[in-house]
Protein backbone atom coordinates (compact mmCIF):
# COMPACT_ATOMS: atom_id res chain seq x y z
CA UNK A 1 0.00 0.00 0.00
CA UNK A 2 1.79 3.25 -1.37
CA UNK A 3 -0.12 6.11 0.53
CA UNK A 4 1.43 9.88 -0.20
CA UNK A 5 -0.01 11.67 2.22
CA UNK A 6 2.07 14.95 0.93
CA UNK A 7 0.19 14.87 -2.26
CA UNK A 8 -3.58 14.82 -0.46
CA UNK A 9 -5.98 17.49 1.07
CA UNK A 10 -6.48 17.45 3.99
CA UNK A 11 -9.65 15.76 3.78
CA UNK A 12 -7.69 13.28 1.79
CA UNK A 13 -5.76 12.58 3.99
CA UNK A 14 -7.92 11.86 6.81
CA UNK A 15 -9.92 9.90 4.08
CA UNK A 16 -6.59 7.48 3.36
CA UNK A 17 -5.75 7.47 7.40
CA UNK A 18 -9.49 5.56 8.01
CA UNK A 19 -8.83 3.49 4.87
CA UNK A 20 -5.19 2.10 6.73
CA UNK A 21 -6.92 1.89 10.23
CA UNK A 22 -9.99 0.28 9.12
CA UNK A 23 -10.72 -3.10 10.50
CA UNK A 24 -7.60 -3.26 12.58
CA UNK A 25 -7.98 -3.18 16.22
CA UNK A 26 -4.55 -1.79 18.21
CA UNK A 27 -2.22 0.66 17.37
CA UNK A 28 1.17 1.19 19.22
CA UNK A 29 2.27 5.02 18.54
CA UNK A 30 6.32 5.31 19.36
CA UNK A 31 7.70 8.56 19.83
CA UNK A 32 11.36 9.20 19.91
CA UNK A 33 13.30 8.11 23.50
CA UNK A 34 13.55 10.78 26.13
CA UNK A 35 9.92 12.32 24.57
CA UNK A 36 9.65 16.37 24.91
CA UNK A 37 6.17 17.95 24.46
CA UNK A 38 5.68 17.84 21.14
CA UNK A 39 6.23 13.95 20.85
CA UNK A 40 3.68 13.42 24.16
CA UNK A 41 1.20 15.32 22.44
CA UNK A 42 1.37 14.79 18.98
CA UNK A 43 1.11 10.98 19.74
CA UNK A 44 -1.90 11.56 22.48
CA UNK A 45 -3.60 13.54 19.76
CA UNK A 46 -3.11 11.10 16.72
CA UNK A 47 -4.13 7.76 19.21
CA UNK A 48 -7.62 10.19 20.37
CA UNK A 49 -7.72 10.97 16.09
CA UNK A 50 -7.75 6.93 15.64
CA UNK A 51 -10.49 5.90 18.08
CA UNK A 52 -13.08 8.58 17.61
CA UNK A 53 -12.72 8.13 13.70
CA UNK A 54 -12.56 4.08 13.49
CA UNK A 55 -12.77 2.80 17.08
CA UNK A 56 -9.22 1.41 17.01
CA UNK A 57 -7.64 1.23 20.77
CA UNK A 58 -4.03 2.60 20.58
CA UNK A 59 -1.46 2.65 23.11
CA UNK A 60 1.49 5.19 23.58
CA UNK A 61 5.00 3.87 23.55
CA UNK A 62 8.57 5.03 24.13
CA UNK A 63 12.40 4.37 25.02
CA UNK A 64 14.56 6.26 27.92
CA UNK A 65 13.59 8.22 30.63
CA UNK A 66 11.13 11.77 31.18
CA UNK A 67 13.44 13.65 33.19
CA UNK A 68 12.64 17.35 32.35
CA UNK A 69 9.71 18.72 35.24
CA UNK A 70 7.78 20.44 32.49
CA UNK A 71 7.42 17.38 30.99
CA UNK A 72 6.61 15.17 33.94
CA UNK A 73 3.94 17.88 34.93
CA UNK A 74 2.53 17.47 31.87
CA UNK A 75 1.56 13.74 31.70
CA UNK A 76 0.41 13.58 35.63
CA UNK A 77 -1.53 16.70 35.20
CA UNK A 78 -3.21 15.96 32.26
CA UNK A 79 -3.40 12.15 32.78
CA UNK A 80 -1.51 11.11 29.84
CA UNK A 81 -0.97 7.60 29.54
CA UNK A 82 2.76 5.97 28.12
CA UNK A 83 4.38 2.84 28.44
CA UNK A 84 8.06 2.56 28.02
CA UNK A 85 8.73 0.37 24.99
CA UNK A 86 10.44 -3.05 26.47
CA UNK A 87 7.02 -3.93 28.17
CA UNK A 88 5.47 -3.20 25.19
CA UNK A 89 4.35 -7.36 23.26
CA UNK A 90 4.38 -6.37 19.67
CA UNK A 91 2.31 -9.32 18.41
CA UNK A 92 -0.75 -7.41 20.66
CA UNK A 93 -0.51 -4.78 17.75
CA UNK A 94 -1.66 -4.89 14.06
CA UNK A 95 -0.47 -1.46 13.36
CA UNK A 96 2.54 0.64 14.36
CA UNK A 97 2.64 4.75 14.19
CA UNK A 98 6.16 6.81 14.67
CA UNK A 99 5.43 10.49 15.81
CA UNK A 100 7.60 12.90 15.65
CA UNK A 101 10.67 10.64 14.25
CA UNK A 102 10.77 8.19 11.71
CA UNK A 103 12.18 4.61 10.84
CA UNK A 104 15.80 4.59 10.85
CA UNK A 105 16.59 8.18 12.55
CA UNK A 106 18.60 6.93 15.45
CA UNK A 107 16.41 8.20 18.25
CA UNK A 108 13.41 5.83 18.53
CA UNK A 109 13.12 1.96 19.79
CA UNK A 110 11.31 0.84 16.66
CA UNK A 111 12.90 -2.91 16.81
CA UNK A 112 14.35 -4.23 13.87
CA UNK A 113 12.08 -6.05 11.92
CA UNK A 114 9.05 -4.37 13.16
CA UNK A 115 6.68 -3.12 10.12
CA UNK A 116 5.54 0.52 10.66
CA UNK A 117 2.14 1.58 9.08
CA UNK A 118 2.11 5.25 9.60
CA UNK A 119 4.79 8.31 9.89
CA UNK A 120 3.64 11.86 11.12
CA UNK A 121 6.54 13.93 11.99
CA UNK A 122 8.20 17.73 11.34
CA UNK A 123 11.93 16.77 11.18
CA UNK A 124 13.49 16.53 7.71
CA UNK A 125 13.36 13.39 5.96
CA UNK A 126 15.84 10.73 6.81
CA UNK A 127 14.90 8.38 4.03
CA UNK A 128 12.84 7.08 1.18
CA UNK A 129 9.55 6.20 3.08
CA UNK A 130 7.40 4.28 0.38
CA UNK A 131 5.06 2.40 1.97
CA UNK A 132 2.31 3.13 4.48
CA UNK A 133 0.80 6.45 5.63
CA UNK A 134 3.57 9.17 5.63
CA UNK A 135 3.24 12.72 6.51
CA UNK A 136 6.81 14.47 7.38
CA UNK A 137 6.35 18.62 6.95
CA UNK A 138 9.81 20.10 7.79
CA UNK A 139 8.69 23.46 7.24
CA UNK A 140 6.67 23.24 10.45
CA UNK A 141 7.55 24.30 13.79
CA UNK A 142 6.22 21.29 15.43
CA UNK A 143 4.39 17.76 15.00
CA UNK A 144 1.92 18.69 16.82
CA UNK A 145 0.38 21.43 14.21
CA UNK A 146 -0.16 18.63 11.78
CA UNK A 147 -2.01 16.79 14.35
CA UNK A 148 -4.31 20.03 15.34
CA UNK A 149 -5.04 20.42 11.80
CA UNK A 150 -6.17 16.79 11.40
CA UNK A 151 -8.46 16.94 14.21
CA UNK A 152 -9.81 20.30 12.55
CA UNK A 153 -10.57 18.62 9.93
CA UNK A 154 -12.16 15.78 11.22
CA UNK A 155 -14.29 18.91 13.35
CA UNK A 156 -13.99 16.48 16.38
CA UNK A 157 -14.39 18.37 19.72
CA UNK A 158 -11.38 18.20 21.62
CA UNK A 159 -11.04 17.57 25.06
CA UNK A 160 -9.75 20.35 27.30
CA UNK A 161 -6.86 18.39 28.19
CA UNK A 162 -5.52 17.26 25.13
CA UNK A 163 -5.96 21.13 23.85
CA UNK A 164 -3.94 21.96 26.78
CA UNK A 165 -1.01 19.53 26.02
CA UNK A 166 -1.14 20.47 22.30
CA UNK A 167 -1.14 23.97 22.96
CA UNK A 168 2.29 23.46 25.47
CA UNK A 169 3.75 21.53 23.25
CA UNK A 170 3.51 23.94 20.13
CA UNK A 171 5.08 26.84 22.37
CA UNK A 172 7.65 24.59 23.87
CA UNK A 173 8.67 23.32 20.49
CA UNK A 174 9.10 27.01 19.16
CA UNK A 175 10.23 28.64 22.23
CA UNK A 176 7.33 30.74 22.52
CA UNK A 177 6.92 30.45 18.72
CA UNK A 178 9.75 32.94 18.38
CA UNK A 179 11.55 29.52 16.66
CA UNK A 180 11.06 28.02 13.46
CA UNK A 181 7.58 29.33 13.75
CA UNK A 182 4.88 29.50 10.34
CA UNK A 183 1.60 31.10 10.47
CA UNK A 184 0.45 27.15 10.26
CA UNK A 185 2.09 26.61 14.09
CA UNK A 186 0.11 29.85 15.19
CA UNK A 187 -3.03 28.96 14.15
CA UNK A 188 -3.24 25.87 15.49
CA UNK A 189 -1.48 27.10 18.67
CA UNK A 190 -4.49 29.86 19.10
CA UNK A 191 -7.00 27.09 18.30
CA UNK A 192 -5.98 24.79 21.04
CA UNK A 193 -5.33 27.50 23.33
CA UNK A 194 -9.07 28.36 23.62
CA UNK A 195 -9.67 25.16 24.39
CA UNK A 196 -7.25 24.56 26.83
CA UNK A 197 -7.55 24.46 30.38
CA UNK A 198 -5.69 27.63 31.07
CA UNK A 199 -4.63 26.92 34.73
CA UNK A 200 -2.85 23.54 33.94
CA UNK A 201 -1.12 25.28 31.13
CA UNK A 202 0.81 28.16 33.66
CA UNK A 203 1.51 25.13 36.14
CA UNK A 204 3.22 22.64 33.39
CA UNK A 205 4.54 25.58 32.27
CA UNK A 206 6.07 27.24 35.67
CA UNK A 207 6.71 23.46 37.51
CA UNK A 208 8.60 22.72 40.77
CA UNK A 209 12.12 22.10 40.15
CA UNK A 210 14.18 18.87 41.85
CA UNK A 211 17.60 20.19 43.12
CA UNK A 212 19.43 18.49 40.13
CA UNK A 213 18.60 21.04 38.62
CA UNK A 214 20.42 24.09 40.40
CA UNK A 215 23.18 21.24 40.73
CA UNK A 216 23.05 21.14 36.53
CA UNK A 217 22.53 25.21 36.05
CA UNK A 218 25.36 25.35 38.21
CA UNK A 219 28.30 23.50 36.54
CA UNK A 220 26.91 24.76 33.07
CA UNK A 221 27.40 28.36 34.41
CA UNK A 222 30.89 27.74 36.02
CA UNK A 223 32.12 25.47 32.86
CA UNK A 224 30.85 27.32 29.60
CA UNK A 225 33.54 29.42 27.81
CA UNK A 226 32.64 32.02 25.44
CA UNK A 227 34.54 33.17 22.18
CA UNK A 228 33.10 36.12 20.52
CA UNK A 229 29.39 35.09 19.86
CA UNK A 230 29.68 31.42 20.54
CA UNK A 231 29.37 29.85 23.73
CA UNK A 232 30.11 26.53 24.68
CA UNK A 233 29.76 24.30 27.80
CA UNK A 234 30.35 20.73 28.69
CA UNK A 235 28.53 19.89 31.81
CA UNK A 236 29.98 16.63 32.99
CA UNK A 237 27.28 13.80 34.48
CA UNK A 238 23.83 15.42 33.90
CA UNK A 239 20.71 13.34 35.99
CA UNK A 240 18.65 13.02 32.61
CA UNK A 241 19.09 13.49 28.98
CA UNK A 242 17.18 16.77 28.49
CA UNK A 243 19.53 18.81 31.17
CA UNK A 244 21.69 19.38 28.13
CA UNK A 245 19.44 21.12 25.55
CA UNK A 246 17.71 22.59 28.81
CA UNK A 247 21.01 24.80 29.79
CA UNK A 248 21.26 25.11 25.77
CA UNK A 249 18.35 26.60 25.41
CA UNK A 250 18.88 29.00 28.67
CA UNK A 251 22.68 30.03 27.85
CA UNK A 252 21.83 31.33 24.02
CA UNK A 253 19.25 34.28 25.95
CA UNK A 254 23.03 35.47 26.54
CA UNK A 255 22.38 38.64 24.84
CA UNK A 256 25.87 38.39 23.09
CA UNK A 257 25.68 34.91 21.85
CA UNK A 258 24.54 34.11 18.31
CA UNK A 259 25.51 29.88 18.48
CA UNK A 260 25.80 27.69 21.53
CA UNK A 261 27.00 24.54 21.73
CA UNK A 262 26.20 22.10 24.84
CA UNK A 263 27.24 18.35 26.19
CA UNK A 264 26.54 16.32 28.89
CA UNK A 265 27.46 12.63 30.13
CA UNK A 266 24.56 10.07 30.49
CA UNK A 267 25.75 6.55 30.59
CA UNK A 268 27.91 5.73 27.98
CA UNK A 269 26.71 8.73 25.73
CA UNK A 270 27.51 12.04 24.98
CA UNK A 271 24.20 13.95 24.83
CA UNK A 272 24.99 17.00 22.67
CA UNK A 273 22.23 20.21 21.88
CA UNK A 274 22.96 22.64 19.43
CA UNK A 275 21.35 25.96 19.18
CA UNK A 276 21.52 29.15 17.02
CA UNK A 277 19.68 32.33 17.19
CA UNK A 278 19.66 32.84 13.12
CA UNK A 279 16.86 31.62 11.42
CA UNK A 280 17.87 29.54 8.54
CA UNK A 281 21.72 28.96 10.52
CA UNK A 282 20.81 25.08 9.45
CA UNK A 283 22.46 24.31 12.69
CA UNK A 284 21.27 20.42 11.70
CA UNK A 285 23.81 20.24 8.72
CA UNK A 286 26.81 21.99 10.97
CA UNK A 287 25.53 19.22 13.84
CA UNK A 288 25.70 16.22 11.01
CA UNK A 289 29.41 17.66 9.86
CA UNK A 290 29.99 17.79 13.60
CA UNK A 291 29.33 14.18 14.29
CA UNK A 292 29.94 12.64 10.53
CA UNK A 293 28.93 9.37 9.92
CA UNK A 294 26.54 8.67 12.77
CA UNK A 295 22.82 8.83 12.39
CA UNK A 296 21.75 9.62 15.97
CA UNK A 297 22.17 13.25 15.33
CA UNK A 298 19.72 16.12 13.60
CA UNK A 299 17.40 18.40 14.13
CA UNK A 300 16.50 21.84 12.51
CA UNK A 301 17.60 25.14 10.99
CA UNK A 302 17.82 26.56 14.52
CA UNK A 303 18.13 23.50 16.83
CA UNK A 304 19.85 20.29 16.72
CA UNK A 305 20.91 17.09 19.01
CA UNK A 306 21.06 13.79 19.45
CA UNK A 307 24.39 11.88 21.56
CA UNK A 308 27.31 10.25 20.85
CA UNK A 309 27.67 6.62 21.77
CA UNK A 310 31.15 6.02 23.60
CA UNK A 311 32.54 2.56 23.74
CA UNK A 312 33.25 2.33 27.60
CA UNK A 313 31.88 6.03 28.93
CA UNK A 314 35.01 6.77 30.94
CA UNK A 315 36.04 9.99 31.83
CA UNK A 316 38.89 10.13 29.51
CA UNK A 317 36.89 9.54 26.50
CA UNK A 318 34.49 11.80 27.46
CA UNK A 319 37.15 14.41 27.62
CA UNK A 320 38.46 13.82 24.61
CA UNK A 321 35.51 13.79 22.63
CA UNK A 322 34.77 17.48 23.96
CA UNK A 323 38.16 18.77 23.64
CA UNK A 324 37.51 17.92 19.96
CA UNK A 325 33.85 18.81 19.53
CA UNK A 326 34.73 22.03 21.01
CA UNK A 327 37.83 22.54 18.00
CA UNK A 328 35.53 21.62 15.40
CA UNK A 329 32.64 23.78 16.64
CA UNK A 330 34.83 26.85 16.02
CA UNK A 331 36.24 25.44 12.98
CA UNK A 332 33.11 25.06 11.11
CA UNK A 333 32.11 28.44 12.07
CA UNK A 334 34.85 29.55 10.86
CA UNK A 335 37.28 30.35 13.55
CA UNK A 336 40.53 28.58 13.78
CA UNK A 337 42.35 30.06 16.39
CA UNK A 338 39.40 30.40 19.09
CA UNK A 339 40.81 31.80 22.56
CA UNK A 340 37.92 30.78 24.61
CA UNK A 341 37.49 32.05 27.56
CA UNK A 342 34.90 31.70 30.90
CA UNK A 343 32.09 33.11 30.96
CA UNK A 344 32.02 33.34 34.54
CA UNK A 345 35.05 33.83 36.47
CA UNK A 346 34.49 31.11 39.01
CA UNK A 347 37.49 28.69 40.75
CA UNK A 348 35.63 25.82 39.00
CA UNK A 349 36.12 27.61 35.70
CA UNK A 350 38.42 25.39 33.32
CA UNK A 351 41.79 26.86 32.82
Amino acid sequence: MKLHSETLGKAGELLELNRLLDGREHLLVIIHNTPDPDAIASAAALAFLAEKRTGIQSSIAYGGIIGRAENREMIRRLNIQMKQISRISFRKYDCVALVDTQPGSGNNSLPPGVAWQIVIDHHPRRSNLRNGFVRIEPEIGATSTLLVECLQESQIDIPADLATALAFAITSETQNLLRETTRRDIDAYMFVYQRSNIRKLAQIASPRLRHPYFEALSKTLSRARIYRNVICAHIGKIPTPETVSEMANFLLRHERVGWCLCSGHFRNRLIISLRSSKPNAKANELIKALVPGMNTVGGHDMSAGGYIPLHEGKNQEFMELEIRLLRDFAFLLGYRNANWKPLLETRDSPQ
